[in-house]
This record gives C-alpha cells, structure tokens and sequence, in this order.
C-alpha cells in the first residue's frame, strides 16, 4: 500500500482547475471559505514553458494529446492537464450563452434558477471586466484572419473579429505553448493565483481517484500523488471536506470519477461534442502563421448547426496538414509561408456515453493512469453539416484568392484549384471516415435539470444522489451549444459556487 503523502482538510475541496474548477475557487475563496484544489497535472510557470510545440504538449496536454473517442474511426480529444486545465492551452475565445439555448434550458430542463438572465448577466459582466475579454483588433489579428475576414465580406457571410480574455494580446501565435506575455486571461495566471492570495491551497500533480462518501454526504477526496519525473503514482493523499466537494474534472473525467465514487443513473450518458475539421489553403501572397492571435476571426453559422474560426499554428503542426509525401511534400514545405488554415465546429446531435475502462486500483508502483471509454458516433445529418462547412471553408478560400485548396477529405481530390471543384464536396456522400476531425469542446455526461430521472445534479449544481458534492464544469450543460462553452462554464459556476457561499455563511 503506497504510503500517504499528503493529508489535508478545508471547507471545500475542489478537483480540477480549468474554467470551472478555477471560478469556483475564485468565488469562494473570495468569499473567505478555506479550500483546497487539486490538480492531475503540474503547475508550470510562464518562463518555464516550452516555446517548442511538441515539448509544450508534451507538458500540458493529456497523453500528448492523443486521447481518443474508442471505435473503428476514432478522433482525439483534446485537453489540458496542468493547472489552468485547457484554458492554459486554448485562444481564450469567449461567448455568452446563445439566448436560444439559454430558453431551452429554462423551459425543457428546469434550469431558470442558474440561467436566470439578470443574474446570469451580472456574472458574465464580472468576468469579462476581471479578465479582460475585448474583441481582437486588426492590428495583431495576422494575414490568416485578415484574409477570411475579406472572404467573409465578399461572400456575404456574417464574419466578426473574436472577443477573447486577451485584451493585450500581442499577436505572438503561442496560446497553445501558453502565452509568453500573460496576455491570455487563462485560469493559471488569473483566477487560481487569486484563489490562492484569498487563502485557498494547490496541490498539484494529485490525480483523484474517489470521493469519499458517508452516510449519503460527500467527506473528502482521495487519490493519488503523482511523481513528476517519472509521472507513476509514489504515494497517496486524502483531503477532508467540511461543507462540500466540487469535481470540475472535465466532460471526460467528472463521470469516470463520479462512478468510481459509486454513483450511478445517467452519470456518463448524453455526452456531445463539437467535433471540427480544418481546411488549408496555398496564397500567391506570404500569409505568415506564425505572427497573429492563434485565433481571431470567426463566422458564426448556428442557424445552420456549425461555426467557421480562423486558425493560426506553428509551422511543425501546420505542415502535417499538408497533402502528399516524400519529395512532393517536402517540395511544399518550401512554401510554408504562403499557407493558411481556417477551422469548423459543428454542433453535432449525436450522444455519446463516458465509462471507466477500468477498475483497478493505482498504486505506487503502477504507472497505469485513470483510462475512460469514449464512445461517440456522428449521425449521418451531423456529417452533412460536415460537409456544407468544409465546402463553405473552401469556398472562402478561393474568394480570398488561394490558388489551391486542400479540404482533406479522403475519396476526393486532394487539391483543388479552381472553386466549381468544390461541388465535388456538396454531392459526396461523406462520412465520418472520411474526414480527420478533433474535438475541444465537450458537454454533458452529468447533465444539471430539475427532475433527478432524467439528471445528475439540481438548478445548484448539487447531486441529486449524494449530498454536498457538486460538480462545476461543462458536465452539466444539457445540450452543447455551437459556440465556445468556457464563458458558460465559468459564469454558470459563478452563480452556483456564490449560493454555495451564501448556504455555507448562512450556516456558520
């Protein structure tokens, strides 16, 4: 039996540190309540972080970013996994809740107590005005923005710059290595160090592996501490909660732990996705990626179920994306330069399920991590709307002048260089076979409503099944959105974690 490292107790322990996990600490901590985070990955400090790509992954993200849906095609997920979660390695985009899914959540799921506009609209207010969200300005967007933004114009499509929390961005196209300015408002260098000067404790490399319950009350959380050279469990910690455990784990990682703490019912169902793919395209003018905001120009398209982003990467990732092999692609290379990349996300109908892959337990001779089982299978009206917005990315490129397309779509050509080839796209029937998608945003698998049958926590977030353990992340969103989810998640755990505060004064 590995030997206990650390032993701790606050008020509320808090697992996770990512958009929910980290506005909750924020809130209570604020409130004068003691608590403790936890955190899987490390903490890693601006000035230490990789400028290289693949050593930055490596550090930041789950599994190198590999972790993948389970099934004959699967598509990875990705996620961060350091303190921060995966703001610290996102581009900081922020959106409120559409309205229409805001009235769908009061009517169909009973939530109008959490997404009660007034005080919804108060929270989103705070945010913004604490972590500097400001629409991305010409001036450091890069020619990758700027030639959708011309694209959008001359076809008509309602294009706008992106508000991120980055309002001195300057445009160094690092965000997913972590932006060497802090200009980038993500929870590592905002709210969790706040939390921390109001008094709450980070403990970090600590994998949760159960929440102890007793007598139907959720006591503390206990796990294991994680080696950070050699990344195997050498020792245990059990962290004891007075008043309340908060798991803001992730979509992913909240119901694997949720069940492995012996909670049941829809724990793990109704998980959705907003699966994307990209696009490239070859300009006879320098576009030059590596200068801009990682992310600066949108266009939103939810009537018709996706989103289009443009998408700024390093040129060791971007170059994966280009077609051919051997001399031809090393032929491309040499005009690097010259490529740009604009992204769709789609917002999928499908559901998916979430389950531990296994059981065992995880000592300090296993290296073994926490696995889950990822199930998730795009409808075929979901690949349509695939396919209108890989047609619509290619369409914009050749309206902004690329003279090639690259739409990576297997069984058809993997050039294009004239735009009547796009309709070789809208008569395809595509599947999701077909096209390489990834997915950073995810929703559901512990959905919040107000009748317990067909959810897993209240209009407080709190479980309908066990007492005082709450669960503060996307998880309880009941439908995805078709826009980023962090502003939601953080101003959705605002307004439960200040009741929180409120229910735990009231007591005192």
């Amino acid at each position: 039996m590995a030997k206990l490292l650390i032993e701790d107790e606050a008020d509320v322990v808090i697992i996770g540190t990512g958009a929910g996990g980290a506005t909750a600490a924020r809130v209570l901590a604020g409130a004068g309540l003691s608590l403790v985070m936890l955190e899987e990955g490390p903490l890693l400090r601006t000035a230490d972080r990789p400028v290289e790509l693949i050593h930055a992954m490596r550090r930041a993200m789950r599994d190198f970013g590999t972790f993948t849906t389970r099934g004959t095609h699967p598509f990875p997920l990705l996620q961060g996994r350091c303190v921060g979660g995966s703001t610290a390695i996102n581009s900081g985009i922020i959106w409120r809740i559409p309205e229409d899914v805001r009235r769908d959540w009061i009517d169909n799921h009973g939530l109008e107590q959490l997404v009660e506009e007034k005080g919804l609209e108060r929270a989103f207010d705070i945010i913004e005005d604490e972590l500097q969200v400001a629409e991305t300005g010409e001036q450091i967007a890069g020619n990758n923005a700027l030639a959708m933004k011309r694209a959008a114009e001359k076809l008509g499509l309602p294009g706008k710059p992106m508000r991120r929390n980055a309002k001195n961005c300057q445009g160094s196209g690092e965000c997913l290595q972590g932006c060497p300015n802090e200009a980038r408002q993500s929870m590592d260098v905002s709210y969790v160090p706040r939390a921390m000067r109001d008094g709450a404790r980070l403990h970090a490399m600590c994998r949760a592996t159960k929440v102890r319950i007793e007598r139907g009350r959720a006591v503390g959380v206990e796990g294991v501490v994680i080696d950070p050279e050699t990344k195997r469990p050498h020792g245990r910690f059990f962290i004891r909660a007075r008043r309340a455990v908060i798991v803001a784990a992730s979509v992913i990682w909240t119901p694997v732990l949720l069940r492995r703490s012996g909670l049941r019912g829809l724990v793990g169902d109704r998980l959705q996705l907003h699966p994307g793919s990209a696009v490239v395209g070859k300009f006879p003018e320098p576009i030059s990626m590596g200068t801009g905001a990682t992310q600066a120009f949108e266009i939103p398209m939810r009537d018709r179920g996706f989103k289009i982003e443009s998408l700024t990467l390093p040129p060791e990732m971007l170059a994966t994306r280009l077609p051919g092999a051997g001399p031809a692609w090393q032929r491309m290379l040499t005009d690097l330069d010259h490529y740009a990349q604009w992204a769709s996300i789609i917002r999928m109908k499908a559901h998916g399920t979430v389950r531990p892959a296994f059981a065992a337990a995880l000592t300090e001779n296993s290296a073994a991590q926490s696995d889950a089982d990822v199930r998730f299978t795009p409808l075929e009206r979901d690949m349509r709307v695939m396919r209108e917005a890989l047609s619509t990315i290619c369409r914009l490129m050749f309206a902004a002048g690329a003279t090639e397309v690259y739409p990576g779509i297997a069984r058809l050509p993997q050039v294009m260089t004239d735009v009547s080839q796009v309709e070789l796209i809208e008569r395809a029937d595509i599947t999701h076979a077909d096209v390489h998608m990834m997915c950073s945003h995810l929703f559901g698998t512990a959905v919040a409503g107000r009748d317990a049958a067909t959810s897993v926590v209240g209009p407080d977030l709190q479980t309908h099944d066990v007492r005082d353990l709450y669960v503060m992340d996307a998880s309880v969103f009941p439908t995805n959105m078709g826009v980023n989810p962090q502003h939601t998640i953080m101003a959705l755990v605002w307004r439960a974690a200040e009741r929180l505060a409120a229910q735990a004064r009231a007591a005192a």
